[in-house]
């Protein structure tokens, strides 16, 4: 049964109880309680006859009907509360695509009142059809749901909006198609800005890259004239290499924004990821003592820059420990869901470090010492997974990756 019968059953049973109808609603209880093994559109059609019967022989044809009149009334004020503070358009079009329903979210996104809107044809089965939705209403017809579907639709002021929109088809008792709902959304803003983001990422990235190589070719050349111990060189060179791996570390956060989704996630060992990264970071950092634990083979689904995000834990770890730091990355397991975590025995995160991680809102950039603890926390996110920061055994800082399996 669908779901507006089940929907109307709870109605229903709130105003038999509300109205004091406690006979009805008893039987009505009962009915239940000696079918919930049933199916559940067994149980609902069942509901439904018990009602009817509750209705005509307990409450009497007149009673009856004021109470489904005011069960109908109740869901039809509660839908109405919906579509009035929905912050979207929420639209409704007949078979032939003349709208019926209008909100105040339309208003706002087309410029069009409701007055101007209903009866108006919003939407067409032609195949050359110009309105916002286009043809869809034939696809509609057909049985289709549609989902975020993207397009671009003159204002009523002249300017064109970007919108995305959802939309399914409408039956009548017959269950033929008698017109569709739809649920549209202005998404030009954000299109616009990360435009604007991703153009300044790309230029800023290639003028860093050529202005330090540029950089790094006079100090070369310096360095050639100074005593190979100079610190003034050495200082020069680590800041360069910084500001190189900053500009990494923006091509990334572009790449993630570009890919963030289901279709950009993938199925990780999370154990050999763990193997493959600490081997690596053990043979560049010579004075860094790494042990890997857990099973041989954790699977987890994550984003594709999982690896980036374990690297840069590892960096995390190495930089507030001091001179011969010990770290230490476990895979487990927990129900259905896949732990990594990376322990060492530094003094512990810094503040502003662990709030970028732990929490719910964006903070500000510049709270934390760069991007790639940002970058975990991007990464996490996109993979639909969480971060936990808690103290080591060791007396340091503990960063769990949780992710599904």
């Amino acid at each position: 049964m669908r779901r507006q019968e089940e929907q109307l059953v709870g109605a229903l049973f709130d105003v038999l109880e509300t109205e004091g109808h406690d006979e009805a609603r008893k039987r009505l209880l009962r009915a239940y309680e000696s079918s919930a093994s049933e199916g559940r559109d067994e149980l609902i059609e069942r509901l439904i006859t018990e009602l009817v019967a509750a209705l005509n022989e307990q409450l009497g044809r007149r009673e009856g009907a004021v109470v489904l009149t005011d069960a109908i009334q109740f869901l039809f004020d509660r839908l109405v509360s919906v579509v009035e503070v929905a912050p979207v358009a929420i639209v409704v079009v007949d078979a032939e695509g003349a709208v019926q329903l209008w909100n105040d979210g339309a208003e706002r996104l087309f410029g069009w009142t409701e007055s101007d809107a209903l009866g108006g044809r919003l939407v067409s089965k032609e195949a050359d059809a110009s309105g916002p939705f286009g043809d869809s209403l034939s696809r509609l017809e057909r049985g289709e749901r549609l989902t975020g579907v993207e397009t671009r639709h003159p204002h009523r002021d002249g300017s064109l909006v970007e919108i995305r929109f959802w939309a399914a088809p409408l039956r009548d008792r017959h269950d033929d198609f008698a017109g569709a709902t739809y649920v549209a959304a202005d998404v030009g803003e954000r299109k616009r800005r990360e435009q604007r983001l991703t153009v300044l990422n790309r230029v800023l990235r290639h003028n860093i890259r050529n202005d330090v190589n540029v950089v790094l070719g006079h100090l070369e050349a310096l360095a050639a004239e100074r005593p190979d111990d100079d610190p003034h060189v050495a200082a020069m060179e680590r800041r360069l290499a910084e500001i190189v791996d900053l500009s990494d570390a923006a091509r990334r956060a572009e790449r993630l924004q570009e890919s963030d989704g289901e279709a950009s996630r993938t199925t990780f060992d999370l154990s050999a990821l763990a193997r493959d990264r600490v081997r690596e970071f053990d043979t560049a950092v010579g004075d860094a003592a790494f042990t890997v634990g857990g099973p041989d083979a954790v699977k987890a689904v994550a984003h594709e820059l999982l690896p980036f995000a374990l690297d840069n834990l590892l960096e995390n770890a190495v930089e507030h420990c001091g001179p011969s730091p010990r770290v230490r990355v476990a895979v487990r397991e927990e129900g259905d869901r896949a732990l990594l975590t990376v322990a060492d025995d530094g003094p512990g995160l810094p503040a502003h470090e662990r709030e970028v991680l732990t929490r719910s809102d964006e903070t500000q950039l510049t709270h934390s010492t760069g991007m790639g603890i940002w970058l975990v926390r991007w990464i996490v996110r996109s993979s639909g997974g969480e971060l936990r920061v808690g103290e080591s055994e060791a007396g340091g800082t503990a960063i769990t990756v949780v992710l599904r399996r």
